[in-house]
């Protein structure tokens, strides 16, 4: 579904709250301050590709805060990332805090408080991403926050031009296409994240990362195996299967469910993506699971839905 909103037609009394309501609808409840409020203008093209979204705004300068009673621990939290094009913007969250420049991309996460701002008239690139698909894709996506990544050159460019290819053509393409090529981009854009030295700024220790990233490397190889467990993947690491439990305490998923987490996302996109011929039990198998009972029983307890309901869906 394609949108847009403009102030340019309302009053100039009436502005701040329509634009309150359009961003909370695209993205998620936040309290706006507004700099200049009596020259307040905003744009926003929208584009909604379930579980995805896709925005760009163009707004005078306006400061945006995620407040505590905005969150509800109940609902599966998003991860923004925000492309920058006319000017700098500013993302603070217990604490820490990154500016990043037209030319860069940062990451940010919605279930904590936080603050993001730009002072002068800017637009920007925003892509809302669920954090139960991102989390599959990158066990710890808070590594990547409070770092401005490069998106001139190497895999920050592909995966920027990539993205304005999609952004291009997604009014030409149905929700099944659509949904199919963001998935295709947050692959690109966690490649592009992990492969920038940068990105390894985070509490972790070297050797502890070292360790992290080994093991997410060796489960996504072997994802498909049936017998993948924390013992194999703990041998095949060279490390034992309590320090590998270790690596993952305190997180969302243990190793167990990340790597059930990893083969649920890849069959659900599998079904959803369709014209491939195969069965439900084929798809279940090509992701490790044995049992079919189970893989369904598994899957509408992720998803809320059964696999043949996915399939029609």
């Amino acid at each position: 579904m394609h949108s847009c909103h403009q102030t340019s037609l309302l009053p100039v009394q009436e502005r701040q709250d329509y634009w309150r309501g359009v961003i909370g609808s695209t993205y998620f409840d936040l309290a706006l301050h507004f700099t200049e409020q009596q020259r307040f203008y905003g744009q926003l093209w929208r584009w909604d590709v379930a579980p995805f979204g896709i925005s760009f705004l163009s707004t005078s300068p306006t400061c945006y805060r995620r407040l505590k009673q905005h969150i509800n621990r109940h609902e599966d939290h998003h991860f923004l990332i925000t492309l920058p094009e006319r000017h700098e913007v500013h993302f603070s969250q217990e604490r820490r805090s990154v500016r990043c420049r037209p030319g860069g991309f940062i990451l940010e996460r919605s279930d904590k408080p936080y603050e993001f701002e730009y002072g002068q008239d800017n637009s920007l690139w925003v892509v809302r991403v669920p954090g139960s698909l991102l989390r599959a894709r990158l066990r710890l996506p808070e590594r990547y926050l409070f770092s401005e990544f490069d998106r001139s050159q190497g895999l920050g460019a592909v995966f920027f031009d990539y993205f304005r290819s999609i952004t291009n053509q997604v009014a030409c393409l149905d929700d099944r296409q659509a949904a199919l090529l963001m998935r295709q981009l947050i692959e690109l854009f966690a490649l592009a994240v992990e492969g920038d030295p940068r990105a390894i700024a985070s509490d972790d220790s070297g050797l502890r990362q070292v360790h992290l990233q080994r093991v997410e490397q060796y489960i996504r190889e072997h994802i498909r195996e049936p017998g993948l467990n924390p013992e194999q993947v703990a041998a095949a690491c060279g490390i034992s299967t309590r320090y590998l439990h270790k690596l993952f305490q305190g997180q969302e998923f243990s190793v167990g469910q990340w790597i059930r987490e990893l083969r649920l996302q890849g069959a659900e996109a599998d079904i959803r993506r369709g014209g491939s011929g195969r069965t439900l039990a084929d798809i279940a198998y090509k992701w490790g699971f044995n049992d079919q009972a189970h893989f369904c029983r598994s899957f509408k307890t992720r998803f809320g839905i059964t696999p043949k309901a996915a399939r029609r869906g």
